[in-house]
């Protein structure tokens, strides 16, 4: 009696092929997922933008949470007034502001977003930093929970 028994090579294909399949479909859903909360980001950026740029400031505030954080330039400001008093302090400054995303890492319920921001006004003033936000689910979409600066 042998205790070696013939491989049935079909078998082990079809389980092989079965593996790679479901491989792939898993990491296209994952993939997929990446994607569209990175397209999400970038639009909510995108409209936060045209908003300042419109000189909407407290419809630029609405994009943080009642919670939220903004940290940099000897700055701590947190909650709702003082996120509102932020923007609006900017209300009617002739500024504009063009932001860039770096990176964008997706972490289910939060987004890690990496990039630089140039702000510049009629005065001449300008701030031209990087920035780290964090982006919580809330619904179908992201607001800011943390915004964090440093200058270039």
């Amino acid at each position: 009696m042998s205790l070696l028994m013939p491989l049935d090579l079909s078998k082990t294909n079809t389980m092989k092929k079965t593996m790679l399949m479901f491989a792939l479909f898993i990491s296209g859903i994952t993939s997929h997922a990446q994607t569209s909360a990175a397209d999400k980001i970038n639009t909510l950026v995108k409209e936060m933008e045209a908003e300042f740029n419109a000189n909407k400031m407290m419809k630029v505030s609405a994009y943080y949470l009642d919670s939220a954080l903004i940290m940099g330039g000897g700055m701590n400001i947190t909650g709702r007034a003082g996120i509102d008093n932020y923007w609006g302090a900017l209300q009617d400054k002739s500024a504009s502001w063009k932001l860039e995303t770096d990176k964008i890492e997706d972490h289910g319920q939060v987004i890690i977003q990496r990039g630089r921001s140039y702000l510049s006004s009629a005065s001449g003033m300008k701030s031209n930093v990087r920035f780290i936000l964090i982006w919580k689910k809330t619904g179908d979409t992201y607001r800011i929970l943390y915004d964090s600066f440093t200058r270039l």
